[in-house]
């Protein structure tokens, strides 16, 4: 497992992702560092749409230094590219086909989608149901993603305490506690996998049709654990994760290498020849 850098302070890196709950789809940006979701509903998932309700959220909140998003052509168009030049942010997107790539922005999208879903069952405000969520302390010793964000407590419906402005360092101090306790227990069951290296002869899964095919290494790409590879068609792909090695396609029988038949040995020890009853011939 690799754990990704903690940001220094909030709204430094930020993930941005599309999700779709009761026929609606919605623009989710969360902070990596306060955990702190915006959700926002869009009427179509066109690059102008989304890249337009983007900026109002970089304008109210201000600009990071990073945005982190997958393949979509929402985020990979020449508006939000437009969008990063004008602001002054960079653009970081995961391996496609590769969801533990974007895990922390994933794993926003299920929570927000999960109040979303209990809310429109229940009848009750989705709104209110989010703010308690940015309300409540990311865990028994730290601050909530609203006091993270924004250094104070929201007020919500249940009786609360203000408290005087946090202590980033400690905060940070946690989190990394955290997230080296997670890598810890990962490792325990993890297997070391070799650097991949450039020009290398290796087997990539095609992701439409889910078969191995002969593939090389071009070179490593700017994510970690992540490869520029070429098919032998000549189709370049970027790929996350380890991928298997020659004798792979040996057993999957990829190479149709001629192989030199086997010939049966005649037995001759005695047997002793065991015939049926006649009445079953």
């Amino acid at each position: 497992m690799i754990s990704g850098d903690i940001p220094r302070r909030p709204w430094q890196t930020i993930g941005v992702d599309l999700f779709t709950e009761g026929q609606e789809w919605y623009l989710i940006m969360a902070c990596y560092y306060s955990k702190f979701p915006f959700v926002r509903k869009v009427k179509d998932l066109t690059s102008k749409t989304i890249t337009t309700v983007a900026r109002g959220l970089l304008a109210e909140q201000g600009i990071p230094e990073q945005i982190i998003c997958d393949n979509g052509t929402q985020f990979t168009s020449q508006e939000f590219k437009k969008l990063a030049d004008e602001y002054g942010f960079n653009i970081a997107t995961s391996s496609p086909h590769c969801p533990k790539g974007h895990g922390f922005i994933e794993r926003q999208v299920q929570t927000v989608k999960r109040t979303l879903v209990k809310c429109r069952k229940t009848r009750e405000d989705p709104h209110l149901a989010l703010m308690s969520l940015r309300a409540t302390p990311l865990r028994a010793n730290m601050k909530s993603p609203a006091e993270l964000l924004n250094g104070r407590k929201y007020k919500t419906t249940l009786p609360t305490k203000i408290q005087p402005p946090i202590d980033q360092k400690e905060t940070r101090a946690k989190l990394a506690a955290t997230q080296e306790q997670a890598q810890r227990h990962c490792n325990k069951h993890a297997q070391h996998l070799p650097e991949m290296l450039g020009g290398q002869h290796v087997h990539t899964q095609d992701p439409i049709t889910k078969t191995w095919i002969p593939a090389k290494v071009v070179s490593r790409a700017e994510t970690p654990r992540s490869n520029m590879i070429e098919t032998e068609s000549g189709r370049q792909l970027k790929q996350q994760g380890p991928h298997p090695p020659n004798t792979r396609a040996a057993e999957e029988n990829v190479y149709n290498t001629p192989q030199t038949p086997v010939r049966s040995r005649r037995s001759t020890r005695w047997r002793k020849n065991i015939l049926p009853p006649v009445r079953y011939r």
